[in-house]
Formats: structure tokens, C-alpha cells, sequence
């Protein structure tokens, strides 16, 4: 049965990939994926990559920082029609969180400020930020607010009824079309669009 479960949640995740669109300069089409996977030694939690049509050129990169409460990937995404910072972050449950977690991210948080480009941050951050008096929460939408990001996800993305992970950008971005889509495991898949640099361009994300 569990076997069975896990190839439905593979098929559901194929067919949310196919299903999905990125579309720049007006152009709408089916194409293929390329990936890129992180770097990072797993123990006994998940890895991060992304998916990305091969209309988009992706560079990897790094940070000048060293982190070690939490995995990441980062690199500089760009199109014949605009260019977006992209950052994938998974902060493991198992792991406690503590004061370190909050200043590596911040370190982050000001190397991403020197980009004028969109940025989108995206991820399981495992705080449940739903909570309006959980203490890690408030840390964290004090951090976020100041740097300038929003947090966008309203509706519970964990099957026990918490907004775990998370959809971040600049308070400017007009992100839209948010939506949370059933769970894939014990977390569910959300989909969004965000406008780019120029105002043909549009791009619809998956995480």
C-alpha cells in the first residue's frame, strides 16, 4: 500500500509539472525541464533541486556565508525576457531550532538585498508561522520585515494543519494566483505567479 501511495504522489507530481506553464515574451508552451539539485551531505532528510523549463538559463551559486542550520539552493535565473534570484531553503524539523538558524538566515537575507531583480524565496521552513504567539514565528516576520520580504502562504501546507512552508518576496512583488494544492506527502504543493522585470513577462511557479 505505501508503495502504491508513493507512486501516485510521483505521478501527481509529473503531471503538476506537465500541467504547469512558464510563460515569457507572450509565449505559452510545452517544453523540457532541466534540474538543478544541491550540494549538500543529506542524513535522514530531504535534499532541495529545481525544476526549470530550458527557456531559462540558471547559474548555481553560493553564499558568501557559511550555513549550517539549514540547506539551501540559490542561483541567478534569467531569460531573453527578465532575470529573478531564486532561493530554495529546507530547515530540518528533526533539528532544533535556535538562535543560529535566525542569524544565518539574516546573513543571507543582505547578501540577497544587493540584488535589484526580483528575488524569490521558497522552502520548508518547519516554523509554524500560523501561529500568531509562537515565539520562532514572530522572529521570523520580525526578520523578514525588516529586509522588506512578505510571506504569502495563508493556507495550512502540512497535513497537521500548519503553514510550514513557505512563499517569500520583496513587499513590491505582486505575487498572485497562490494556491495550495493537496498533499503529495505530508505536505502539500503550492503553485503561484509572480510578474518579472518587464511587464510581458510572467512566471508560474511550482514548490
Amino acid at each position: 500500500k505505501e508503495k502504491l501511495q508513493r507512486l501516485q504522489h510521483l505521478h501527481q507530481i509529473k503531471d503538476d509539472l506537465t500541467d504547469a506553464r512558464i510563460r515569457f515574451e507572450n509565449i505559452t508552451a510545452s517544453a523540457t525541464y532541466s534540474f538543478k539539485i544541491d550540494n549538500i551531505e543529506l542524513k535522514n532528510h530531504g535534499g532541495l533541486a529545481f525544476v526549470f523549463r530550458d527557456t531559462i538559463r540558471f547559474q548555481k551559486r553560493t553564499f558568501d556565508v557559511s550555513v549550517s542550520s539549514f540547506e539551501y539552493l540559490y542561483g541567478f535565473a534569467s531569460t531573453t525576457a527578465s532575470q529573478f534570484v531564486l532561493l530554495g531553503v529546507y530547515r530540518p524539523g528533526s533539528q532544533p531550532l535556535t538562535a543560529t538558524f535566525f542569524d544565518e538566515l539574516s546573513s543571507v537575507f543582505e547578501q540577497l538585498a544587493s540584488y535589484s531583480c526580483t528575488v524569490i524565496i521558497c522552502g520548508d521552513f518547519n516554523i509554524h508561522v500560523d501561529q500568531s504567539d509562537d515565539v520562532n514565528a514572530v522572529r521570523l516576520r520580525d526578520l523578514l520585515q525588516s529586509f522588506g520580504f512578505v510571506q504569502h502562504v495563508t493556507e495550512p501546507t502540512h497535513q497537521r494543519g500548519h503553514i510550514l512552508d513557505l512563499v517569500i518576496t520583496r513587499s513590491e512583488v505582486g505575487l498572485f494566483n497562490l494556491r495550495v494544492r493537496g498533499m503529495l506527502s505530508d505536505h502539500a504543493l503550492i503553485r503561484f505567479a509572480v510578474p518579472l522585470r518587464k511587464s510581458s513577462a510572467e512566471a508560474q511557479w511550482i514548490t
